[in-house]
């Protein structure tokens, strides 16, 4: 740029010698140029012939950039001298300070080398480095008395807290604050941290907003005219249906009992015993078939103080299995296929009697199958979401009984409906017989609410020849979930048993009991 400059200031020089060169060497000229001036000159500088300059002369850029270039050398990095020089003055420790400020703050020297802290977390302040937490003034400090309005009025306190609930935690509390005072007033170089030490780092949530104006992704869509039959429905949601269910009732209780004196298992004494009932159910129902299956288990045990044999009795032990095979005919009607089967646990015998067997294990054994017609109801009643019934009738106009007992010999056959008469080749009753007859079997369960349960359970059967029939009712009353109270009464018929001289020598036999025990179900 100054290349430039300095050629248009020779050029216009050289302009101006030619022009007052011109004005002296011919003043004729002059006057005549004067007074004929052409429009185009005026105000115009003389033209120049070009070839006469001297091109070589005249400076270009390069050279001129060349030229101030020249003197150009690079930056060199300030030495040390000068940066100590220019560097403005600190406050600095010494080496010799600053190996003890590290030794003393180092956390490493807390911790002895031998004790390790894996999967270890300690949370009191006594097992942590102490930390100076300030707090020159004690906590307790106090410019008023708190306790004025209390002293005015001591004997009509307004308010009393209670202060029994924390006091153990207050009490834990002020003794870890005394420690602190006590080191902080007697060996405050025991203080390796403060809380400035402390991370400050704080964690902030991050709130996921829901974007409100979304255009691109939510695109509503309209269709006029839109006919409602045209418009699919939501696909309907069927959970997978159960055709196995399957309930369990278990209890061990004590018992107020009492049997009247022809009750078939013997031991006819009133006394406290132990009474335990164990039952499961597995039914299968889906489309026209229904099928129960039933396991239910009685023993009741009492001692026997009048009995000098033995010291425990048993009074009631029975295993009782069935099961119904239904086809639905029609409503709550099906053709039903009835498998029944009865069988005792123990050997049990009458007060200071050790011969005559009253029952035993397989003694006696009594199948029972019928066919027929079960009408089944399952009904939720009004009022309460609890209260339900359950009822069920088998009416098995055909039958087939086979008793069987696995005593052939000092066994009491009459009091499980042996027919007498039927003997064997050695004169005794023989211990397997068949009857054919008829058969009802019904069940009742109402649940009048959550804690209250009625069970009622009927069988009749005869054999035109015998007539025998057992009707059990049990009220429970749950107290919790494992804990319930029973009111249990049993009705017995057969008249192929002994009478009952208590109820005007008839055959019906009698068993009450109150309970009281433990108690599951589910």
């Amino acid at each position: 740029m100054k290349g430039i400059v300095i050629g248009l200031f020779v050029g216009l020089f050289c302009l101006k010698g030619i022009s007052v060169h011109a004005q002296d060497a011919n003043p004729l000229e002059k006057s005549l140029s004067d007074s004929v001036v052409s429009p185009t000159e005026i105000d115009t500088f003389p033209l120049l012939d070009l070839e006469e300059i001297e091109w070589d002369k005249i400076p270009d850029l390069r050279s001129q950039f060349e030229r101030m270039n020249s003197s150009y050398t690079q930056p060199v990095a300030p030495s040390s001298q000068l940066l100590r020089f220019l560097e403005k003055d600190k406050i600095t420790l010494s080496p010799e300070a600053q190996y003890w400020v590290d030794w003393v703050r180092d956390s490493t020297t807390v911790v002895k080398p031998w004790m390790t802290l894996q999967d270890t977390m300690i949370v009191d302040p006594l097992f942590v480095p102490i930390i100076f937490r300030g707090g020159l003034f004690p906590s307790d400090l106090q410019l008023y008395d708190k306790h004025f309005i209390e002293k005015q009025f001591s004997r009509y306190p307004i308010w009393k807290p209670d202060t029994t609930l924390f006091a153990n935690e207050r009490l834990q509390m002020k003794i870890k604050q005394e420690l602190y005072d006590y080191i902080r007033l007697n060996h405050p170089e025991y203080f390796r941290y403060s809380e400035r030490d402390l991370p400050t780092d704080t964690m902030h949530a991050h709130v996921i907003k829901r974007a409100t104006n979304i255009p691109e992704l939510i695109k509503i869509e309209e269709e006029p005219n839109k006919a409602f039959s045209d418009v699919d429905a939501p696909v309907r949601f069927l959970p997978e249906r159960r055709y196995w269910t399957s309930n369990f009732e278990s209890n061990i209780q004590f018992a107020q009992a009492y049997f009247s004196k022809n009750w078939h298992d013997g031991n006819q004494q009133t006394n406290i015993n132990l009474n335990t009932r164990n039952y499961f159910k597995y039914d299968y129902n889906k489309d026209k078939i229904k099928l129960t299956n039933e396991l239910e288990l009685k023993i009741s045990a009492n001692n026997a103080p009048k009995d000098t044999v033995r010291s425990v009795s048993i009074t009631d032990n029975d295993l009782r299995i069935h099961s119904n095979f239904g086809y639905q005919a029609y409503g709550n009607w099906y053709y039903s296929f009835d498998l029944n089967v009865n069988s005792k646990l123990f050997n049990t015998y009458n007060t200071n009697d050790t011969v005559t067997r009253l029952s035993g294990f397989l003694a006696p054994l009594t199948v029972t199958t019928s066919l027929g017609m079960k009408y089944n109801l399952d009904k939720k009643l009004p009022g309460n979401k609890y209260r339900n019934i359950h009822f069920d009738i088998n009416l098995a106009p055909l039958s087939l009984t086979y008793r069987y007992s696995r005593f052939k010999e000092r066994f009491d056959f009459g009091r499980h409906g042996f027919d007498g008469s039927k003997l064997d080749d050695q004169g005794r009753i023989k211990n397997h017989q068949t009857y054919v007859g008829s058969n009802i079997k019904a069940n009742l369960k109402w649940q009048f609410n959550r804690n209250t349960i009625w069970t009622s359970r009927f069988e009749y059967d005869t054999s035109y020849h015998r007539v025998f029939w057992v009707l059990e009712n049990r009220l429970e009353m749950a107290i919790s979930r494992f804990f319930s109270t029973q009111i249990n009464l049993n009705l017995r018929y057969d008249d192929a048993g002994y009478r009952n001289e208590d109820l005007k020598d008839t055959f019906l036999q009698v068993n009450e009991a109150l309970t009281f025990g433990f108690s599951y179900r589910w």
